[in-house]
This record gives structure tokens, sequence and C-alpha cells, in this order.
């Protein structure tokens, strides 16, 4: 794929991502909470490999030299009621039917703040996100991947959350987090 065809999807797949998860949408997302509650010895070892991998990527600018991007203007993911997803940032090279647990699709930071002009400052690596555009759900660490329902316009078929870096008390493996929320604007 080249770097044209990479930046296209990776911003499609974000500006999907963020246009579409509505709190409507989130059961459709894995809103269910289904793959959150697996925590055996093979999702551990995942998890283990995703943080190892990621490392690197706790700082956002080495993210983005290595080709993830997100949409302009980044926009924080929340839904009242369900909590934050928060900024993802997607290689569109990565988006196709293979799974690999070193290379996450996306990677999800959370802005830390606002500054006078609105914008996002000093963010956070709190998960990643695999996306799979394999006709079945894929499983990784034995946890099965949630599938968009049928007719989905988004690049990709399934996808899994993984909290590697923020403690979600709805498990590893949710979607939402209602521990975190994305900044407001102050208001005078």
């Amino acid at each position: 794929m080249n770097r044209t065809r990479a930046k296209i999807t990776a911003v499609l797949a974000t500006a999907v991502l963020a246009a579409g998860l509505t709190p409507s949408a989130a059961f459709a997302h894995g809103g269910s909470g289904d793959s959150g509650s697996s925590e055996h010895e093979s999702s551990r070892e995942v998890v283990y490999e995703i943080r190892e991998s990621t490392e690197r990527y706790r700082s956002m600018e080495k993210a983005i030299r290595d080709g993830y991007v997100t949409t302009q203007p980044v926009e924080c993911v929340e839904a009242p009621g369900l909590g934050a997803m928060g900024v993802h940032f997607v290689k569109g090279s990565l988006l196709d039917e293979r799974i690999d647990a070193s290379k996450p699709e996306a990677l999800v930071y959370m802005p830390r703040k606002l500054d006078r002009e609105g914008k996002y400052t000093r963010y956070r690596l709190v998960a990643v996100e695999f996306l799979s555009t394999a006709l079945e759900a894929p499983v990784l660490g034995g946890v099965k991947f949630d599938s968009e329902p049928a007719g989905s316009t988004r690049p990709f078929k399934h996808s899994l959350h993984a909290w590697v870096w923020k403690y979600n008390p709805e498990g590893k493996f949710a979607p939402w987090n209602p521990s975190i929320s994305c900044p407001k604007e102050k208001t005078h």
C-alpha cells in the first residue's frame, strides 16, 4: 500500500471512529461488555506483549513519526453514560484482515487539557485498538473482537480495544472507559 493510500485509509478510519461512535452505536461496537470480562492466561500474555510493543508510543510524537495519524481537528470520542475512548491515531497500512498483538492498527490517547484556543494539549497513551477487515471476527488472546452491524460503512468489520495503559473498571477489553472523560472548555 503506498503512503498516500495509507494516510487516506488512516484518516477515514479515524474519522469514522470519531463520528460514528455515539451512545446508540455503543452496543454495536461492543458496549454490551461481553469482551470485557475475559482475564484468562492467554489474554494476560497478549496484554504484556501489547504493552511491551507500544511502550515507545507513550510519546505521541513517536507514533506520528511511525505513521499513526488522526483527523483534523482532533476529536476526543466520548459518550454520555458510557465514558470515553479518547483520540484515535490510526496507521492505515496495518488495516487489513491480519491481527498482530505487537502492531495495533490504532493507538488511543487521552488529552489532558485544553489550551486557551480550545486545542488539546498533553496527551497520554491509554489504550490500543485492533481493527480487522476479516470476514469472521478474529480472536486475540482468547478474546473475540466486536463486530460491526450489517451494512456498516466503516473500513473495518471488527474491533477490539485493549486498555493496557489505563485501568478500565469495565475490563481490559471493553470499548468504553467510564473512569475517563474528555477535557471540556472552561466556562467563565
